[in-house]
C-alpha cells in the first residue's frame, strides 16, 4: 500500500510541477535571472528562513515528549532532525548573508505597493510590513501557528512534521529541477551577470547536494512514522495541510513577466482570490492549481485585505 509520502507527490504531481517547475527557476537553470529578480525572491526567501522557520522548529523541540520511556528513541531521532534543521537554517541565513556581500545581491527589496503586507501593524523582527509580500506573511503565520498547535496538543505533532517535509521536499525538486537546466554561457539567451550567476551556481548547490538530500530523505522518515492511514482524521489534516503548503509554494516564487511578482494573496477580496486561482490553473502551462478546501481558503483569505 502506497505511504502518505508517495500518494501526495502521486496524487499532488501536476500541482507539484508547478510549484517546483516555475518560469524563475527556469530562468535560474540557465542563468538568466537579472540580479533584481533575484534579491527580490532572495528578500522574501530569508525573511521566511530569519522570522518563521527558527520560530517553528523550536516550538516543535518544546513540544516534543521526551518522558516515556518506550518511545524515547523514536523521539530522540525526532530530536536529532529537529535540531539539525534549527542550525541548518541559522547556517542558510548566514549563507544568504554571504551571497549579499559578495554578489551584491539586495536583501531588503520592497515589493510595490499592491504586493506590500498592509495589514501587519507590527514588526516581524527588525523588518516592517512593508518589506513583506501577504505570500510570506501567510507562510510565515502557518509555521508560528502550526509550532503553537503542537504545543497546545500535548507534543502532537502530526501536522506539524507533515510541514516540515512538503517545505523541504518542494524546495528540493525545486533547485534540482533549476539545476538540470544549467546550460552553457553560449547557449544562454539573456545571460546573468557574472556576479549573479555566480550566485546562482551557489544555491543550486546548496539545495541539491546530497547532505541536503538526505536531509529532506529523513523528513520523509519521520512522516511515514506517523502511520497515516487513508480515511482517517489524522491522514485528512495531514492532506489539508500538503495542499497549503502546496498552494504558498505555487505563489511563492516571483513573476517573471512584469515587475515585482504578481498573484500575491494580499489585497484580494474573496472573489478576486477565487479568480486568481482560476487564472493560475489555466495559465501555468496547462498545469492545474491547487484546489484548496474551506478551511484553507478562509485562512487565506483573512491573511489577505478584505
Amino acid at each position: 500500500m502506497p505511504t502518505f509520502t508517495e500518494t501526495m507527490l502521486e496524487r499532488y504531481s501536476d500541482e507539484i510541477t508547478v510549484a517546483t517547475q516555475h518560469p524563475f527557476l527556469a530562468a535560474a537553470g540557465r542563468h538568466e535571472l537579472t540580479r533584481d529578480k533575484l534579491s527580490e525572491w532572495l528578500t522574501q526567501d530569508r525573511c521566511y528562513a530569519l522570522h518563521g522557520y527558527p520560530k517553528f522548529i523550536a516550538s516543535l523541540i518544546s513540544a516534543l515528549p521526551l518522558s516515556s520511556f518506550p518511545h524515547q528513541a523514536d523521539a530522540h531521532k525526532t530530536l536529532s532532525l529537529l535540531s539539525y534543521a534549527l542550525s541548518n537554517i541559522d547556517r542558510e541565513v548566514t549563507f544568504f548573508d554571504d551571497l549579499s556581500s559578495k554578489y551584491l545581491v539586495d536583501l531588503e527589496v520592497s515589493p510595490d505597493e499592491e504586493e506590500r503586507d498592509n495589514k501587519l501593524k507590527r514588526p516581524i523582527g527588525s523588518l516592517q510590513g512593508q518589506v513583506l509580500r501577504p505570500t510570506t506573511r501567510a507562510y510565515i503565520d502557518l509555521m508560528i501557528a502550526t509550532g503553537a498547535e503542537a504545543s497546545r496538543n500535548g507534543g502532537n505533532l502530526e501536522e506539524a512534521i507533515v510541514l516540515l517535509w512538503t517545505m523541504e521536499k518542494l524546495y528540493n525538486l525545486a533547485w534540482k529541477y533549476a539545476g538540470s537546466l544549467s546550460p552553457s554561457s553560449s547557449s544562454s539567451r539573456n545571460p546573468s551577470d557574472p556576479r549573479t550567476s555566480a550566485a546562482i551556481t551557489e544555491l543550486i548547490q546548496n539545495w541539491t547536494s546530497e547532505e541536503f538530500d538526505l536531509f529532506v530523505e529523513k523528513c520523509g522518515e519521520e512522516v511515514e512514522k506517523l502511520d497515516l492511514v487513508e480515511g482517517t482524521d489524522a491522514w485528512e489534516r495531514a492532506e489539508e495541510m500538503f495542499k497549503y503548503v502546496l498552494y504558498l509554494e505555487q505563489r511563492f516564487w516571483p513573476d517573471m513577466y512584469a515587475g515585482p511578482s504578481r498573484g500575491a494573496l494580499g489585497s484580494l477580496s474573496r472573489r478576486s482570490s477565487m479568480a486568481m486561482s482560476r487564472r493560475n490553473s489555466e495559465n501555468v502551462s496547462g498545469r492545474s492549481s491547487v484546489n484548496l478546501s474551506r478551511r484553507s481558503s478562509f485562512i487565506l483569505n483573512n491573511i489577505s485585505d478584505q
